[in-house]
C-alpha cells in the first residue's frame, strides 16, 4: 500500500467525498452539453481508490472496470443515445452518495454491497460486474496486506511506548525491532492464508474477514488496547492467525513492552 492503515481510514471518506462530488458536476454538465461524460467505470474507480487508499490502482481499476462494462465507452467517448447519457449521469451522481462500507466494513457489508439503482439502471448486470472489478483491482495483494497490518499494528505499539509509558527510545528503532520479532509470527502466519481479494460469484471471504480485522485495529481509539486480547476482533483470529494462537500474540507484545520497562 501506499500509506499507512491509519491515513486511508481517516482520509479514505472524506476523500470520496470530493471525488464523488467532481464527478458528479462534470457528468451533469455533460449530459446537458453532449460529448464525453463521466463514465460508470471512471466514478467507481474514484469511488474505490477513494476508500482504499490505493491511488496508484487507478489505471488497473479502470482497465478491468471497462472490461466488465462496455457501456463506459460510450459515455467517455460521447456516443451514447440522450436518455442513456440522462441514466449514466443519474448513475455517476448516485455515486457521490456511496459509503466505504464496500471496501472497509463488516464482513456481512462488503458481502451485501452493491451498486446504487441508478446504476444498475444505467449499467444493467455489468453494474456488478464493473463494481467488484474495481473492489478488487484497487486493494493490495494478500501479501502486502499481511506487511502493512503488521506495521499498523506496531504502530499502535509504539505510540503507547512511547506516548503513554514515556519510554525512551526512537520511533522507528522501536516500529522496526516490534516489526522483526513481536509481530512477526502474525504477520508470517497472515501470508499462509489466501487473502488475494475478490468478490462476486467467487468471493473470498477470507479477505473480507482480514479486512475487518485490519480496519478495527487500526482504529482503535487507545493505542494502549492493541495490548488487550479482548479489543481483537474475532475476524483476526478466524483468518489472519489462528484463534488458539491469538492470546501467544497478545502475550508476545505485552512482552516486548515490558523488555523496554513498561506494562501497559
Amino acid at each position: 500500500m501506499t500509506s499507512s492503515l491509519r491515513n486511508i481510514l481517516a482520509f479514505s471518506s472524506a476523500t470520496f467525498s470530493l471525488a464523488g462530488c467532481d464527478a458528479a458536476k462534470d457528468a451533469a454538465t455533460a449530459a446537458i452539453e453532449g460529448g464525453a461524460q463521466t463514465s460508470y467505470c471512471e466514478a467507481v474507480c474514484d469511488w474505490a481508490v477513494g476508500c482504499s487508499g490505493e491511488e496508484d490502482a487507478l489505471d488497473a481499476c479502470l482497465e478491468a472496470t471497462r472490461a466488465a462494462d462496455a457501456t463506459c465507452a460510450g459515455a467517455e467517448s460521447g456516443d451514447l443515445e440522450p436518455v442513456d447519457r440522462t441514466l449514466v449521469t443519474e448513475c455517476v451522481t448516485s455515486m457521490a452518495d456511496d459509503t466505504c462500507e464496500g471496501l472497509t466494513g463488516s464482513v456481512d457489508q462488503q458481502t451485501l454491497a452493491v451498486p446504487s439503482a441508478a446504476c444498475l439502471a444505467s449499467e444493467g448486470t455489468a453494474a456488478a460486474d464493473a463494481y467488484n472489478a474495481a473492489r478488487a483491482a484497487t486493494q493490495s495483494s494478500g501479501t502486502d496486506f499481511c506487511d502493512d497490518l503488521g506495521t499498523s499494528i506496531c504502530a499502535h505499539v509504539v505510540d503507547c511506548l512511547v506516548g503513554d509509558l514515556g519510554v525512551d527510545e526512537a520511533t522507528d528503532v522501536l516500529l522496526t525491532a516490534c516489526e522483526d520479532t513481536a509481530i512477526s509470527a502474525l504477520v508470517s502466519s497472515c501470508k499462509g492464508v489466501d487473502l488475494e481479494a475478490s468478490y462476486g460469484t467467487d468471493p473470498n471471504l477470507n479477505r473480507m474477514g482480514a479486512n475487518t480485522c485490519a480496519t478495527t485495529l487500526d482504529g482503535l481509539a487507545d493505542s494502549c488496547d492493541v495490548f488487550s486480547a479482548a479489543a481483537w476482533p474475532a475476524e483476526c483470529g478466524a483468518v489472519v492467525v489462528d484463534a488458539s494462537a491469538l492470546p501467544g500474540m497478545v502475550s508476545g507484545l505485552l512482552s516486548f513492552a515490558e523488555s523496554y520497562g513498561v506494562t501497559p
